[in-house]
């Protein structure tokens, strides 16, 4: 089974989602792949300084991701897609016909930190940790 973690740039939500959740879905008996993509992003392109901080502060090291563009050969290879906005649950749904069911998104979804200060990333984090109990029972859901 594939992941796919999608936000915009994916220098900053994605990655810490993508992150998160392989820290924890071995925890939870899930095994899977779990990749990111953005919609609006360059490849190779690493995390934001403060994305690398809050999450080293909670012992999450992201310093070898890269960013990459999202395709149709991505999208064809997820099985499940977490997005960060509804909007990007739209765009995967329409440009890369991906099966609303198969799109995940936090409560509320997350909004973009990047170009804000240490403590909005923190906030985004924080609310993607606060977010992984719903995800993991979705995805444990969508698995079975």
């Amino acid at each position: 089974m594939t992941i796919l973690c999608v936000c915009t740039g994916n220098i900053c939500r994605s990655p810490m989602m993508e992150y998160l959740l392989r820290a924890q879905l071995p925890e939870h008996g899930i095994d899977a792949t779990v990749c990111g993509a953005g919609t609006a992003t360059m490849d190779d392109v690493p995390p934001t300084a403060h994305a690398l901080t809050v999450m080293r502060e909670i012992g999450v090291d992201m310093s070898e991701h890269l960013s990459r563009q999202l395709t149709q050969e991505i999208a064809d290879e997820a099985d499940i897609c977490v997005v960060m906005t509804p909007h990007h649950g739209v765009e995967l749904a329409l440009r890369y016909g991906v099966e609303p069911k198969k799109i995940l998104m936090p409560p509320g979804g997350v909004s973009d930190p990047y170009g804000c200060d240490v403590k909005e990333y923190r906030r985004c984090r924080d609310q993607l940790v606060a977010s992984l109990p719903k995800l993991l029972e979705e995805i444990k859901a969508l698995c079975d």
